[in-house]
């Protein structure tokens, strides 16, 4: 909170040692203690004439370029700040460093940055006033309030914090969480923070002239999106009728961004910063947007929303959550019956199954959809060893070994091929009875159980808008 003294950073690595007992364990990190860093390179590029606005760009990465002590990373920074900013020994206005992010930059052949992002670990006390605050990261993603405590595996950076170690200039390009969730992210120490946020609302109009901008980068790559490589500067947004949030955040404070909420930002100098996500109930309606959009794309999402539901409503979390699973339980049901009908054999999964990677579901082949309630799959078995089958040195003939199955959410069972449904099964996770019985049950929450619509979806809501 501001006004508060900074907690001094005692940064700690996550440690694999204790993956198997199911708690999440950290090493301290201390300064003779290395990491990877990855290389952020920006050509150099030139603005048209008659252009209002610095050029957009796009940033090339080198993951895990070479190894660095968290003394090493400081020198670093304040060589850099030396280079740039001579004129008072490597200090320089927040004005100032923007400037020369956008147009400083663009004049170097090559820009070459450091930033030591994605390091699985936390900066807070596992213990204390901070460690057992309610705003340190890991409890915020643990919140009863936060849907996100339903996903039972580990997601570095997701449900489990990331540190992020930065220098004058490490930047993160624009982009959207992970099934538009709310994200947080805290600045234990150092330099100035930049963020820039554009509104949910206008999250389809970032999009157009993002896929204008680098027409050419997309055409080549249709995720360029999804890759966070690409800077947009804020002026050409603005002149575009997209309206762009500023902040600054110093040490000891939080940014938080909203569902489908585009942000970019870079550091001022050498920073420790830290980040998570979280699932408020409000998220709901942007988490079907983005199980839609995945499905267009053919992209696997990073969660599991079936799952989230039915364990948020066994849980009895709120009405919102049951009337959201009603309208799933509703189209899964219509979809096993349409499967059934076409003489698909129904096999419920058994118990060892439903354990199977800590209850996530196999993702669908043709659309990525990550299939909790059920699935439609087809084993193959040939000769050929391609498909796996291996040669019986005793008496040379040719073992068939079955192929992994080919599984298809219940969506999509018409990619299974022209022969229908022989040799498919039908398996679910839990019986019609039981989903049914669960979407319904009442509540005796007096909350509403009526969720808005992104405004995206209903031609948008200035009361919706809100910074980062």
């Amino acid at each position: 909170e501001e006004g508060q003294e900074v907690v001094p950073v005692a940064t700690k690595q996550r440690s694999y040692q204790a993956t198997n007992t199911g708690v999440i364990d950290y090493r301290p990190i201390t300064n003779d203690h290395d990491f990877f860093a990855r290389l952020q390179s920006v050509k150099a590029r030139r603005s048209s004439p008659l252009a209002s606005h610095p050029a957009a760009f796009i940033c090339n990465f080198t993951s895990n370029y070479d190894k660095y002590t968290i003394p090493q990373l400081k020198e670093m920074d304040q060589l850099l700040r030396n280079d740039v900013f001579p004129e008072r020994g490597g200090a320089a206005e927040e004005g100032r460093v923007e400037e020369w992010f956008w147009e400083g930059m663009a004049s170097q052949a090559e820009a070459k940055i450091l930033y030591s992002s994605d390091l699985e670990g936390t900066a807070f006390p596992e213990a204390g006033p901070y460690g057992e605050h309610s705003w340190s990261l890991q409890r915020m993603a643990d919140n009863e309030r936060s849907l996100l405590r339903f996903v039972e595996y580990c997601i570095p950076g997701v449900n489990a914090p990331m540190l992020y170690f930065g220098i004058l200039f490490s930047m993160f390009c624009w982009h959207v969480e992970d099934n538009y969730m709310y994200s947080v992210s805290y600045l234990h120490e150092g330099a100035t923070k930049t963020w820039y946020g554009v509104s949910p609302k206008d999250a389809d109009a970032f999009g157009e002239v993002f896929n204008s901008t680098f027409a050419q980068a997309v055409e080549k790559d249709p995720e360029l999106i999804f890759r966070k490589a690409a800077m947009l500067p804020p002026s050409q947004l603005e002149a575009a009728g997209i309206k762009v949030c500023r902040a600054r955040q110093q040490a000891g404070q939080f940014v938080v961004t909203l569902p489908q909420a585009y942000h970019a930002g870079f550091s001022h100098g050498f920073t420790t910063a830290e980040a998570v996500n979280f699932m408020l109930l409000d998220w709901l309606p942007y988490a079907k947007l983005a199980a839609k959009r995945y499905r267009l794309l053919s992209r696997e999402p990073v969660i599991d929303l079936e799952q989230i539901l039915v364990r948020a409503a066994e849980a009895g979390h709120s009405p919102e959550v049951r009337a959201e699973l009603a309208l799933m339980v509703k189209s899964e049901i219509t979809n096993r019956e349409g499967v059934r009908r076409r003489g698909c054999v129904e096999v419920p999964l058994d118990r060892a199954e439903m354990s199977a990677a800590l209850g996530r579901g196999p993702p669908c082949s043709s659309c990525g959809h990550v299939c909790h309630l059920s699935f439609v799959e087809r084993r193959m078995e040939d000769g050929s060893r391609q498909d796996g089958s291996r040669l019986d040195e005793r008496n040379g003939r040719t073992k068939t070994k079955p192929s992994p199955p080919h599984i298809v959410c219940l969506r999509h069972v018409a990619d299974l091929g022209a022969d229908g449904f022989s040799g498919c099964r039908l398996r679910t996770r839990h019986p019609d009875e039981f989903l049914t019985a669960l979407s319904q049950a009442p509540s005796t929450s007096p909350r509403s159980a009526t969720l808005p619509l992104p405004a995206t979806e209903r031609g948008g809501d200035k009361k919706r808008a809100r910074s980062l």
